[in-house]
């Protein structure tokens, strides 16, 4: 952890892959306030959940890599990006096999456990769109874990549940700590005769955490945090990063929800496929990729003085 509280360094996520964590930035959505940043990650993950048309969900994970670069998180970006593509591959394999649907068969009688399958060309395309619609969120979420300080997201909700906003501060800083000393514990076993299993070390792990888990509740209650309430309101007049960011994050969940409402980016795929790509979805691709962009339109924030 920094000084500051924020999370740095990452763990690791499936196959080694190191997970997305917040680093402070100077970046407009470093800077903007915590919940217009959150704001504006959750609409594009509105975006991909409402949507199956393949033209929208691309422009969605081309919204969060153009922000993620322009914050500065794109090597955070494409780690969600790794992460989710198990995740991607496996809802593309299983549609297929639970689901026998649609007109074009690719391949007849084929046998899983004494059931005949029917693999569809309809079931297979349903499958990567709902394999890529994973995908799509999985980055928001990632362009959320990268900028979104967590202190300060949690801090929004100490008014509303001080106690909860405690245990979620304590998860987010506990499940890297356990992560992180999964691997050394790993490490270390590598360097003997006959390194421990997967299960030894998640063993090992869970008793560490046990022993900081009993550290821990022991700290807070002789630092008087079991005795705490609810914080005094503090207002905090809205910087240009807020307003941008906020805007960029109205106008993504207005025009998402608006060309839904009015039928756009309709797919079928049982059936037959069917899949719209006329001027309605373009245009809200380009309000998406207008709209990421829109946060770093502007004069970047300064470290130390990003919400001046």
């Amino acid at each position: 952890m920094s000084r500051g509280g924020a999370t740095v360094g990452s763990a690791r996520g499936p196959a080694g892959v190191p997970i997305p964590a917040y680093r402070p930035g100077s970046s407009p959505l470093h800077a903007a306030r915590a919940g217009a940043t959150a704001a504006f990650c959750l609409a594009l993950a509105l975006t991909a959940m409402l949507y199956s048309d393949p033209l929208v969900l691309g422009a969605v994970v081309a919204a969060v890599a153009l922000a993620g670069v322009a914050a500065g998180v794109g090597a955070e970006i494409r780690r969600a990006a790794l992460i989710a593509l198990p995740l991607v591959v496996l809802v593309a394999v299983i549609n297929p096999l639970v689901y026998r649907g649609g007109d074009t068969v690719l391949v007849r009688g084929f046998e899983i456990l004494g059931r005949p399958l029917d693999i569809t060309l309809e079931a297979l395309v349903a499958g990567a769109l709902a394999g890529l619609r994973v995908g799509a969120i999985v980055m928001a979420f990632g362009l959320f874990t990268a900028c979104v300080d967590p202190d300060e997201l949690l801090r929004m909700f100490r008014r509303v549940s001080y106690r909860s906003a405690l245990t979620g501060a304590l998860a987010t800083r506990l499940v890297p700590v356990l992560a992180r000393d999964a691997l050394r514990i790993g490490d270390a076993g590598r360097c003997r005769p006959r390194p421990p299993g997967r299960l030894a070390v998640a063993r090992a792990t869970l008793a560490g955490a046990l022993d900081r888990a009993v550290d821990v509740a022991a700290a807070l209650e002789v630092r008087g945090y079991s005795a705490g309430g609810r914080p005094a309101r503090r207002h905090r007049p809205w910087s240009r990063h807020d307003l941008r960011v906020a805007g960029a994050a109205a106008a993504i969940a207005v025009a998402a929800v608006a060309f839904a409402a009015a039928g756009a980016g309709a797919v079928e795929t049982y059936p037959r496929i069917e899949v719209a790509a006329g001027p309605p979805e373009l245009a809200l691709c380009a309000v998406l990729l207008v709209a990421a962009a829109l946060p770093f339109a502007g004069r970047a924030a300064r470290l130390g003085v990003a919400r001046a």
